[in-house]
């Protein structure tokens, strides 16, 4: 029988299972479900929570189907939505909801002070914390006197998920994972996820945060426990990550692209080197790093249009439209458009960005003859992927490289042919979109082939990604 594993994605919005056969290299099961149940509304405008048992029942029904499509899968891996945080008890019960990667509490001043809990945490450790990562939320929920009673742990969504499948009472995570909260040491060391790399607990201590609560980290990869079907979890890896291994059969000459409800530019570098300003080196499982730019909005702010959009049409027909129509309309006048832009600029930066939340996005350079409904469209897709661009730039001039091949993946890409061609011009050169559309799951279906020896390393598991696909 051929060799094949679970891979699952706990999105913000979906959770994906699959079963990836690695002989043929392709997705042979998939199941993806919305996080209905999932979303829960907190008293500020600015929070950002999900339900953490909700989203292991719905992941436990998904794997339990995927488990009677074929029983005989040899592990499970997975991955999901990176800096937010649950907190856990002593026997591994959530304890607290999940403070996703949006939520707003880093974001907020630190009363007394000027500066914000991302910022003051930054400033007193020396390690680049933003809004969203884990650690400035926790910092707030500490200050404000919001830790669960009973708390004994905080982790991120995918590995407390993986933790409870496990059978394990305290949650791990591994260096993917344990960087995209903060305060991790390899971000100013050699970065390598299996030398046994650690929070930074003295820097964190001396900012005033209890690191017991932070878990323990391990090796990508890691073995964590057996599934009640005897089936071999492993711990989870950032989705970032997760994507690009997923997704790219050559990392060392590849540029990822990715844009979904967020965006971000991915590039393997094999030796860390400081990250450009606005940049981060992140962990890559078995050694070595991404470099990421991410962006807040993403497919985000081509929704925005959708919804302006929406909102004149039904104010002048008295009739709404679904959001599937507006995009479909959208989509034609855009390609019936030859002039395109017109010299119109938008800056979609309507969430701010991770190094300055407070920015807004704007329309620049509008004449009479360029404020249409169609360069609008054009004009706001190119300033999503140069947005992304910038970011290339940037670390193209710190560290020159030989990036052939441009990778695309994320929904908004997939669905929309007008970006995917926004993408080709900017960057110059020709993208292929990756070959399944669940890059993450996949990513943490080869990383459980890794942990379980039927993938040598994580540098060769480029071998079992499929064929890329031409963008349409």
């Amino acid at each position: 029988m051929s060799p094949a594993y679970i891979g699952i994605d706990i999105g913000t919005t979906t959770i994906t299972g699959l079963i990836y056969d690695l002989n043929r290299r392709e997705v042979v099961h998939r199941i993806t479900a919305n996080q209905d149940s999932a979303a829960l509304h907190g008293q500020e405008n600015w929070e950002r929570l999900q339900d953490a048992n909700a989203i292991y029942g719905q992941t436990e029904r998904i794997l339990e189907e995927l488990l009677q499509l074929n029983p005989g899968v040899e592990g499970i891996g997975l991955t999901g939505q990176m800096h937010g945080i649950v907190y856990v008890n002593e026997l591994g019960e959530a304890v607290s909801p999940l403070y996703t990667w949006q939520d707003g509490r880093g974001a907020q001043t630190v009363p007394g002070e000027s500066r914000t809990y991302a910022e003051r945490i930054s400033e007193l450790t020396g390690y680049r914390v933003a809004p969203g990562y884990g650690l400035a939320t926790h910092d707030y929920n500490a200050d404000h006197g919001l830790l669960p009673a009973g708390a004994a742990a905080l982790c991120s969504i995918a590995d407390f998920v993986a933790a409870k499948l496990a059978g394990r009472r305290l949650p791990v995570m591994d260096a993917t994972q344990a960087a995209a909260i903060g305060g991790y040491s390899a971000e100013l060391g050699d970065c390598r996820a299996e030398t046994g790399e650690d929070f930074d607990r003295e820097a964190l201590r001396m900012a005033g945060l209890d690191t017991a609560m932070l878990p323990s980290v391990v090796p990508s990869g890691t073995k964590l426990g057996h599934t009640r079907q005897g089936i071999p979890v492993y711990a989870s890896l950032g989705d970032n990550q997760a994507s690009f291994l997923g997704s790219v059969p050559d990392p060392e000459d590849t540029l990822l692209l990715n844009i979904g409800t967020g965006s971000q530019l991915s590039a393997y570098v094999p030796q860390l080197t400081q990250a450009p300003e606005g940049m981060e080196a992140r962990p890559y499982p078995g050694g070595g790093v991404l470099m990421v730019g991410a962006a807040l909005s993403g497919g985000k702010a081509y929704a925005l249009l959708e919804m302006f959009f929406q909102e004149v049409i039904e104010a002048y027909t008295g009739k709404p439209l679904e959001a599937n129509e507006v995009y479909a309309w959208m989509e034609r006048l855009m390609r019936q458009a030859p002039e395109q832009e017109q010299g119109l600029s938008v800056r979609p930066w309507f969430l701010g960005t991770r190094s300055d939340p407070n920015v807004r996005g704007s329309i620049e350079n509008i004449s009479l003859d360029n404020f249409k409904p169609a360069s609008l469209a054009h004009a706001l897709l190119k300033g999503m992927v140069e947005e992304l661009h910038a970011f290339a730039l940037k670390l193209l001039a710190a560290k020159p490289a030989n990036y052939r091949r441009l990778v695309g993946s994320g929904n908004a890409l997939r669905s929309n042919p007008v970006l995917c061609a926004k993408a080709e011009e900017v960057f110059g050169m020709p993208m292929q979109l990756s070959a399944s559309p669940e890059e993450a799951a996949v990513g943490a279906a080869l990383c459980a082939a890794v942990g379980g020896g039927r993938i040598e390393s994580f540098q060769r598991a480029g071998r079992f990604v499929a064929a890329l696909k031409a963008a349409d």
